[in-house]
């Protein structure tokens, strides 16, 4: 499913909802906007994922718009790629207990458990492959930091140096070269965050509205159906059968 927001709207932003992900997603809802009396070239802004159909989706169908990747999905990246690293390490040697869930957080953590932060010290003091994988994710947070747009493209360019360099040569770390790799990739459209301020938070939000609403319908028969709740909760839609059910 792939449900699509107005981010300039501050309340009910769901403008669109369609079965399935990437290019025909967005071929779809390109489609919409042109029988609804829209146009597919006043879409300036996209905030999404990296996912290649999709943004070839964008560049197709909403030819005028700037791509925002949001961080969330880059540091997501990461912390699967570090996984795998700790997966195929914790087959060779043992790891602290607790780690698994410890390696999502830094040591500045506040909600760091006492296991959780025993098992960071260990394994930074281990140096093992994990905690290289491990200080790699974290760096992110210093590209995070940067405060303007020429900032952050210069700490991407050097954080990408240091940590290629880091990793090569280094079987185990070569998960975390592919996180690099795609972080390389995505450069542009990762700075441009910096520009738009877009984020997909409150998609994110939304969507657990939605999803509280499957659980607590345990299920829907059809895909029509999960999408006519969808446009209920996030869109005008809703209001507009409230007001309905009042009068």
């Amino acid at each position: 499913m792939t449900v699509f927001l107005d981010m300039q709207r501050k309340q009910e932003p769901v403008i669109f909802a369609v079965p399935g992900h990437g290019k025909d997603a967005i071929k779809a809802f390109s489609a919409f906007l042109s029988a609804h009396g829209g146009d597919p070239d006043n879409v300036v802004e996209v905030v999404c994922d990296m996912s290649q159909a999709f943004l070839s989706g964008v560049a197709e169908n909403l030819p005028k718009a700037e791509v925002t990747v949001d961080w969330f999905h880059i540091v997501q990246t990461f912390t699967k790629r570090l996984d795998e690293v700790r997966k195929k390490e914790r087959r060779e040697q043992e790891h602290p207990k607790s780690l698994r869930w410890a390696l999502l957080k830094s040591l500045e953590n506040e909600n760091l458990t006492p296991k959780q932060l025993v098992a960071l010290q260990e394994l930074v003091a281990d140096q093992s492959a994990t905690s290289d994988a491990w200080v790699i994710k974290e760096k992110l947070r210093w590209i995070q930091k940067a405060s303007t747009p020429r900032a952050a493209r210069w700490r991407i360019t050097n954080y990408l140096k240091v940590m290629k360099a880091a990793v090569a040569e280094k079987p185990l770390l070569k998960p975390m070269g592919k996180a690099l790799a795609t972080l390389e990739r995505h450069a542009d459209a990762v700075v441009r965050r910096w520009l738009s301020g877009l984020t997909n938070a409150r998609l994110e939000g939304m969507n657990g509205l939605f999803q509280a609403a499957r659980s607590r319908a345990r299920g829907y028969r059809n895909e029509a159906n999960f999408i006519a709740m969808i446009y209920l909760i996030g869109s005008p839609v809703g209001r507009l059968f409230d007001q309905a059910k009042s009068t």
